[in-house]
């Protein structure tokens, strides 16, 4: 013959034997404790001393939880802010490159016309401030 018991935790049920009455088994599928109830104690009746019986929602099983679906494409999370900024960032850069193409267009093009000398370094440096500032406002999130 066999017992049948049931996890207080998860509501697994389970049947055991008759020789492990009144021992305390590890349920295998949430890992608490239970105590196997003696013989006499299955078919002891408490419906006169308690009411009707709540039914408590089942708990879901920890293995065998749901996964949720990826989706391949990513949701466009477009806000005037994010628009703007790009935008600026784009518009930045262009600036940077056009300041370095003036840059290095006055290294070969020799004196300037009140005859002085032409200062690469400087465009090169306010362009690599405008084309830093664009990057960081285009690709940075």
């Amino acid at each position: 013959m066999t017992i049948s018991v049931q996890c207080e935790e998860c509501f697994q049920s389970y049947k055991v034997k008759d020789e492990r009455a009144g021992q305390t088994l590890k349920c295998k599928s949430c890992g608490s404790k239970m105590r196997v109830p003696a013989v006499e104690e299955e078919f002891e009746d408490l419906s006169a001393d308690y009411g009707e019986p709540i039914a408590q929602p089942r708990k879901k099983q920890a293995g065998k939880a749901k996964k949720k679906k990826s989706s391949p494409r990513k949701s466009l999370n477009i806000s005037p802010g994010k628009v703007v900024k790009k935008a600026f960032g784009a518009f930045s850069m262009v600036i940077g490159v056009l300041i370095l193409i003036g840059g290095i267009y006055s290294i070969f093009a020799g004196p300037g016309p009140n005859g002085g000398k032409a200062r690469p370094v400087y465009a090169a440096l306010v362009a690599s401030g405008f084309i830093g500032v664009g990057k960081k406002w285009m690709f940075d999130e």
